[in-house]
């Protein structure tokens, strides 16, 4: 008879993958939160329009984080009860706001001139600059959208944050420039000045 073959010790799982997962989503539940209670603070500060736009966004850029949807949707309906048209879109939040509205319903060229009057009078609106990123995006502007996203980022850095959720800007993903745009911030890169302003305002 052949002799018994030892039967080799079953080797330890490790948890190094699922424990990587786990932070990961950490991280976006912790960058979903930060943008709900930016939203949140607008809407306390009665900026309607600036603060439906950012709901949007935390539901659009975390589609995930289905709690945060809920009570994103919820001050949605509130912000926009405010926000019902009597007139023409006159201030600049006001183009910003009609400007998604037309990009959610399809109408890009709309947009594009909502911003594109807004621009005019805020050449250094980062929220400007951002909206019209997605704006040319959905227009299949590539070059134009990457600079006003360039533009948009150099005024406000967590705009990168972002647009590394962003999904109007998939379209963007095998542009170059775009990537180059979004990969990490080396360490020690100093912030921009209106990052210090706002942190020296709160």
């Amino acid at each position: 008879k052949k002799p018994l073959r030892k039967k080799k010790p079953l080797k330890k799982i490790t948890t190094t993958t699922t424990e990587t997962a786990a932070e990961t989503r950490r991280k976006k539940k912790l960058k979903a939160l930060k943008f709900y209670e930016r939203a949140l603070k607008t809407l306390q500060r009665r900026n309607f329009r600036l603060a439906a736009t950012r709901f949007e966004m935390v539901i659009r850029n975390f589609p995930v984080e289905y709690e945060l949807h809920e009570r994103s949707r919820r001050y949605l309906d509130v912000c926009q009860r405010h926000l019902i048209p009597i007139h023409a879109p006159e201030t600049i939040e006001e183009r910003v706001y009609a400007a998604t509205l037309a990009l959610n319903s399809g109408s890009g060229q709309e947009a594009l001139q909502l911003l594109k009057t807004a621009l005019t009078e805020a050449p250094d609106n980062e929220h400007v600059h951002y909206m019209l990123a997605i704006a040319h995006t959905a227009t299949e502007d590539k070059s134009t959208a990457v600079t006003h996203l360039h533009r948009a980022i150099e005024l406000n850095p967590d705009n990168r944050l972002l647009a590394q959720h962003e999904p109007n800007f998939e379209a963007l993903h095998d542009h170059e420039t775009f990537q180059q745009m979004l990969a990490s911030t080396p360490n020690g890169e100093d912030e921009s000045h209106v990052t210090r302003q706002r942190r020296a305002q709160t």
